[in-house]
């Protein structure tokens, strides 16, 4: 699970932080929670922040130069703000540790810099892990440094600590994706995992025709992909491999979902379902769930006693799944109604400059708004009443 993210020199993003990072001397304050919402007016960076890890994700299982490309990604040296510095993102995770019932806390650090033709190359690669000594307090350990394709890695956690020397002869490549493959590099194999599991909703708001038509690769698969058009093959992968967790999934599916016009490829319960919420719901209860949920405006086209249901059973995913979050940006009151200041992280820019001039808050952090939230205010209508991103200036662009 993220607890944090800092961004430098990346889209438009100078040096912004979202959460807290390893060096933070209260890990629990104003962390990134397990329920998120990005919340700003429009152009205010809360797309380009969901971007920007699908930039990492991408860099982590593939390569830094298809990570720049993809997606609609302009090439890495448009991607940065100054093509003389690297750019830098931070991850801050809270993981499953290798011992039951305990947490470990990790962080990663990823350095990417722009050969002289402007193509990306990775830099340099961290990952410190905190840890408690004998006298209660957390101390910090590299457990992997590589510069420029070269460096060590510390694979068991004894006293002794041992470095291994490693080198990576592609400088596209990074580290993490390598040695995060290796069962015996326990700490950052738990990092890759998080990482390669991070999923990026893009289910579309298209008449739902489009999910259900014919032309999917035929079989069963495990888990929705990110548009959800596989979702015929997903529930038949439901059926077969457990059927007493496919009745009991589908019965709270059907529990749900108010009545519309007939699809194709369902249950016969659920042939009359919104197509959207239809695919929330699946993506919510999928038997082995991913380590955080991206996705941007769930609420769209979702009527408003749907996205109370949305809500609850995103609460709900994160309550069966501790170590699980999502983390989604929204410009709709109703969603965040009932989440708390800590969950909710405000986007502002001044529009001043084309980059540097972005701040990421914690609502949590303004007294007024917490004070207003004891008194028993819901957080939609604290954001209504203009508490949070209030509008002081011009916010177009020439």
């Amino acid at each position: 699970m993220l607890l944090g993210v800092r961004i430098q020199n990346f889209d438009v993003f100078d040096d912004d932080v979202c959460g807290v990072m390893i060096d933070n001397l209260n890990p629990n304050k104003n962390r990134l929670m397990n329920l998120n919402a990005l919340i700003g007016r429009n152009r205010t960076g809360k797309s380009s922040f969901i971007s920007a890890l699908s930039f990492v994700k991408r860099c982590v299982t593939s390569n830094v130069s298809s990570a720049s490309t993809v997606d609609g990604r302009p090439g890495f040296s448009r991607l940065v703000e100054d093509i003389n510095r690297p750019a830098i993102i931070s991850l801050y995770f809270k993981l499953k540790g290798v011992e039951e019932g305990k947490s470990m806390y990790a962080q990663y650090d990823l350095w990417l810099s722009a050969t002289t033709f402007g193509s990306p190359f990775v830099e340099q690669e961290k990952v410190t892990i905190s840890r408690k000594t004998s006298d209660g307090q957390f101390e910090d350990i590299v457990i992997m440094q590589i510069d420029n394709g070269r460096g060590f890695i510390i694979s068991s956690l004894s006293d002794t600590l041992d470095k291994t020397s490693v080198e990576v002869s592609d400088d596209q490549t990074c580290a993490l994706g390598l040695f995060g493959k290796i069962a015996s590099n326990t700490v950052i194999c738990l990092i890759y995992k998080e990482i390669s599991s991070w999923f990026f909703c893009q289910f579309s708001s298209e008449p739902g025709d489009k999910y259900f038509a014919d032309g999917n690769a035929p079989g069963a698969h495990k888990h929705l992909n990110g548009t959800g058009s596989n979702v015929g093959n997903v529930i038949e992968y439901m059926k077969k491999s457990n059927p007493k967790l496919f009745e009991s999934i589908t019965n709270k599916i059907a529990e749900c979902l108010p009545g519309k016009k007939r699809k194709k490829n369902l249950p016969s319960h659920l042939e009359e379902s919104p197509d959207k919420l239809l695919l929330y719901l699946l993506m919510l209860y999928d038997s082995d769930p991913r380590s955080t949920i991206f996705i941007e405006t769930p609420d769209k086209d979702l009527y408003h006693d749907m996205v109370d249901l949305l809500t609850d059973e995103m609460r709900d995913f994160t309550l069966r799944n501790p170590y699980s979050q999502i983390i989604f940006s929204t410009h709709n009151p109703y969603i965040v109604e009932s989440l708390s200041p800590r969950e909710i992280w405000v986007f502002k820019r001044s529009y001043e400059t084309e980059y540097g001039d972005l701040t990421i808050t914690s609502a949590a952090s303004d007294p007024i708004v917490e004070a207003m939230f004891k008194q028993g205010v819901g957080m939609g209508a604290i954001w209504y009443s203009g508490h949070l991103d209030e509008y002081d200036g011009d916010d177009t662009i020439s």
